[in-house]
């Protein structure tokens, strides 16, 4: 969290690298320093412009790096894989030029480009999260079931309890058609899960009465909606929520998945 103190501090710094610019305009040391204190309170495009100053004076693959992801951060995806290319032919195992071009690649659909860079970051860190969890969905997207499970596989291997390669895991079985796996996950992560067990124990320490009006208490509002013949989403969404109120995540779990898979189904069906 940024303070008054911090912003002081760093025009404090800032006013002090453009002094020592002025006295020599061809300290690169300066412009570097001065493009990443920019860079540390936001100002993208003013880094940019000092990084490309210290470059033309002695360019080198930092640097190249630094303004290409700076690119990427900006959305400038095309222009982000020129510098990055340039980067990777000064240095070409580079682990950052190498991941973030294989992330500018796939924001372009050039998907062959980004498999290429993610299997080379693969090449110098087997273990490297960012570029197993992309060649996993690629391969996923374009067919390769097997590939992307196996990748998957390690993942979850090498990250156990790390929640979003869990949630990428249960997406990739839901959209394969395998949803009972897919909650499976979502109910493994829920046991295993700091975040979701403190949750479970809030819901469960919240007294079920509070919930009880003129529509009856939980268990007749569950009994209600279970006994409705409409398969509709919002009724699966209202019988996922009172599940929860009522201390059964995993019902609430199946029940959202319901939910779902019926809004995948209305949306795909014909009118």
């Amino acid at each position: 969290m940024k303070t008054k103190q911090t912003d002081k501090n760093s025009k404090t710094r800032i006013a002090g690298l453009l002094g020592l610019i002025n006295k020599d305009k061809k300290n690169r040391e300066a412009y570097i320093m001065l493009a990443n204190e920019l860079n540390s309170i936001g100002r993208i495009d003013n880094a940019i412009k000092y990084y490309r100053i210290a470059n033309s004076l002695s360019e080198d693959y930092i640097s190249l790096y630094n303004i290409g992801s700076l690119y990427y951060k900006k959305g400038d995806f095309k222009k982000a894989v020129i510098v990055l290319e340039k980067s990777k032919k000064y240095k070409a195992d580079f682990l950052m030029s190498l991941l973030v071009t294989g992330l500018c690649y796939s924001r372009l659909n050039n998907i062959q480009a980004s498999v290429t860079n993610f299997i080379k970051v693969l090449m110098i860190d087997p273990s490297n999260k960012t570029a197993l969890a992309a060649l996993s969905i690629i391969y996923h997207n374009s067919g390769r079931i097997t590939d992307s499970y196996q990748l998957i596989k390690l993942l979850s291997k090498k990250y156990p309890t790390d929640e979003k390669i869990i949630n990428i895991k249960s997406d990739i079985f839901y959209y394969s058609g395998d949803a009972a796996q897919s909650i499976k996950e979502i109910k493994d992560l829920k046991k295993r899960s700091d975040k979701f067990k403190k949750y479970d124990e809030y819901i469960k320490s919240v007294p079920v009465d509070i919930y009880n009006d003129r529509f009856g208490n939980l268990d007749e509002k569950v009994a209600k909606l279970e006994s409705d013949d409409e398969n509709s989403s919002d009724n699966f969404l209202k019988l996922s929520l009172v599940h929860l109120f009522s201390g059964n995540t995993d019902s609430a779990i199946d029940y959202l998945f319901k939910a779902r898979g019926e809004k995948t189904i209305q949306a795909i069906s014909p009118l």
